[in-house]
This record gives structure tokens, sequence and C-alpha cells, in this order.
């Protein structure tokens, strides 16, 4: 079994080291405000009614398929996550936009999510993100930015000012609603896609559960609906991007089980890789589970 903590990470929380409504817009601060403060309050108080009612219908699937896939109990391990969600009444707020049916709100400070032995909390970005149904905006998901590779940018926020990098598109809202997934079957395995996609933009599915694209990096993630013993289907959709001249493109795809098991954590049971110099625009295979590809390589 692996560490709560790492399990409900991807749903709940995400960390990063790196135009509709106007900033000033009090009204959709208020309103998105609102809705965060009730999504918190239900999280402190484990009240599953209140967490529905202020948590976007896309992320509650999103956070109830990831839980069922690492085999925990839904909703009770969603209320054990071990960091917590941080206040923004102590944080500087500096801009709310809208676009669509999508929302930001930004702020700054020391955004505590409870990171055991995290020493001084250090001022960074917290972005909260929302969705709009039916007229009332429900919360999505937050980012906590590490500002440690900017300190040009957390010295402008800290003095009062208002850094250019805050205008870039990856601090506005999308305008994009996701769709709902549909509710995934408790695994027969607990399992992660490993994916090295260098020179390439690849969408994998497992049966038909969608991972992120993975472009231009390695990345591994948590297989929603894990895999189940015998045949799983895995398609690929790949996209090439610019790379510079003279550069290689890189395309390796591995399917592991996750044991929990600290002496033998993962044992690879699939592993991909074009056929050709470049890889086609559209794969289809089988993840074999059984007791030959379980056995450790």
């Amino acid at each position: 079994m692996l560490h709560p903590s790492r399990r409900l990470l991807p749903a709940v929380l995400t960390m990063v080291c790196s135009t509709g409504l106007c900033g000033g817009d009090d009204t959709l601060r208020r309103e998105l405000e609102r809705a965060f403060s009730g999504w918190r309050t239900a999280i402190v108080s484990r009240n599953l009614a209140a967490w529905k009612e202020n948590t976007a219908s896309f992320r509650q699937m999103e956070t109830r398929n990831m839980i069922v896939s690492q085999k925990q109990l839904f909703p009770q391990a969603l209320f054990d996550f071990p960091l917590r969600a941080p206040e923004t009444g102590t944080l500087r707020f500096i801009k709310a936009q809208a676009k669509g049916p999508t929302a930001r709100a930004i702020y700054f400070g020391k955004a505590d999510v409870g990171i055991p032995d995290a020493g001084v909390i250090p001022e960074n970005l917290l972005v909260l993100n929302f969705i709009n149904e039916a007229g009332r905006w429900k919360f999505d998901t937050l980012r906590l930015i590490n500002l440690a590779s900017a300190p040009d940018v957390r010295a402008t926020l800290k003095n009062g000012g208002t850094s250019g990098i805050l205008n870039s598109p990856e601090f506005e809202p999308d305008g994009m609603l996701p769709p709902t997934p549909k509710p995934c079957a408790a695994p027969d395995h607990i399992a992660a896609l490993q994916v090295a996609s260098l020179g390439y933009a690849t969408v994998a599915r497992v049966n038909g559960f969608a991972l992120p694209v993975v472009a231009d990096a390695a990345e591994q993630h948590i297989i929603i609906g894990g895999l189940m013993d015998g045949e799983n289907t895995l398609t690929l959709e790949i996209k090439p991007t610019v790379v510079a001249e003279g550069s290689a493109r890189h395309l390796v795809i591995n399917a592991v089980v996750l044991t929990g098991n600290e002496a033998k954590p993962a044992i690879r049971v699939f592993n991909w890789k074009p056929p050709g110099m470049s890889a086609p625009e559209f794969s289809e295979q089988k993840i074999i589970v059984n007791k030959i590809t379980m056995r450790a390589d």
C-alpha cells in the first residue's frame, strides 16, 4: 500500500516548482472566496454533503476515481488526506479572473498546507481554480507555486507590486469546461503508466480512461481504474513537437504494477517503443497482467 499522501496528491493538490472579468471585480472575488471557504470547511468538518455542494462535478469524480484506483475507500480517504487546505485570509489577494465557465483567484503569501517538517513556510503563489455550474461557482483544485527559482518575482510581490508574469497564459483560466469522467471500478492491481515523451506530445488511455498529456517530458501517472488481470487496452495518440535541429525524438511507454513492497515497489508488466524511426500518430496495444508478466524483471 502506498502512503495516502502519495496517492491522493495528484487529485487534490499540485505542487509546481517552476480574459473575462477584470482582476478588480469584487463580486467575482467574493463568490470565489465563498466557494473555497465552503469547500475548505467541508474538508475540515468531514462533511460529504457540503463537499459535494461546493466541489465541481468534474473534480468530484476525478477525486473519487483516484481514490478507488489506489484501493482506498471513498469518501473516507478524502477526509484522511494528511495535507490541509490553506487559509486565504492571511494571504495577499492578487487578482480574480473569469473566462467562460472557469475562473481563477491568485494569492501571495505563506500558504500553509500542512507539509510535515516543512520548517519556515516561504512566501509563494496560491492559485485557486473554479468551475461555474448552473450559475454558481464551485471549487475545482489549487496549485501552490514555489517561487524559489524566481526571487525577483517573490521580492516584487512581497513589496506590494504585481509581477508581469501573472499576466501570462499560465495564470489565466482557459475557459474550457472539462467533461465529467465515468466512474471507474476497483482495480485488481494499483498501477502507473511511465511515459518518456521527448519530441512528442502523447495522450495515453488505459481501458478508456485518459491520462494527462505528456509533452517533452518523462512522467509517471496513476492509471485510473488500475490494471485488471488479463488484457488491458492501451491507446496512444502521438503528435510531434518542435525540436531543435539535430535533436532526436524519444518515446518509451512502461506500465508498472505498484506493489507497496519496499524491496520491489514496482513490477514492469509492459514496455513499448515505436517500431520505426518515428512514432505513429495512433497505436493500440494490450497490457497483459498474469503470472508471467508479474514476475519481477
